[in-house]
């Protein structure tokens, strides 16, 4: 991987496109009635606890049921507790919160030994360093995720990309969260004008 040595991303060459396998995202309904038919584990959402909340993040105390292995109440289950930090702008437990860009500068369609794939580096507090990563980005309210796609790409690198494909929506750390994204590959057509302006400007 090289970095543009000006602005805060860079390319690197890739010699082939592998389809990205992502588990099936399940909804609350489905995650139910598993939860019916197993009876335990299961969330009891209702009686979820927040804890404290910023403008971007919440942290709730979740109150989940498991099996007793030597119940001794007749219940044959107990009541266990577990933190999660949430997004704010998260609309549901089944929403999608983010997508994932793996963008294609196509400068030859029959040649793909010189496309390129964007990467971006910028600084992230949490971890105090700078990292490199795929672009990414939020959806918003109503926002379908291959046009989140498009508009983050445009918003963080100015190209101006087209959608192919959709990956299901995947959680990236179901220890600590419940958020998930999914993987959008975008294909960038380096002969439109706008988008080689744009490379040459670089």
């Amino acid at each position: 991987m090289r970095l543009h040595p000006l602005l805060a991303f860079g390319y690197c060459k890739h010699s082939r496109l592998s389809r990205h396998f992502r588990p099936p995202h399940l909804d609350h309904t489905t995650r139910l009635a598993m939860s019916d038919s197993a009876k335990l584990p299961r969330v009891d959402f209702d009686s979820t606890e927040t804890v404290g909340s910023t403008r971007w993040m919440r942290l709730e105390t979740l109150s989940y049921h498991v099996a007793n292995e030597n119940p001794t109440d007749g219940s044959g289950s107990s009541v266990r507790k577990w933190d999660r930090a949430v997004r704010t702008t998260k609309q549901s437990e089944d929403s999608i919160d983010a997508v994932v860009i793996l963008a294609i500068l196509r400068h030859d369609p029959n040649d793909i030994s010189r496309d390129e794939i964007v990467c971006v580096k910028q600084y992230r507090p949490p971890v105090d360093a700078y990292t490199i990563e795929l672009p990414a980005g939020l959806i918003d309210a109503g926002e379908e995720p291959a046009n989140a796609a498009v508009r983050e790409f445009q918003e963080e690198t100015g190209y101006i990309g087209k959608a192919l494909d959709v990956s299901p929506a995947s959680y990236l750390s179901p220890g600590l969260t419940n958020e998930s994204a999914c993987l959008v590959r975008l294909e960038v057509d380096m002969t439109q004008e706008a988008n080689l302006k744009n490379y040459e400007n670089q």
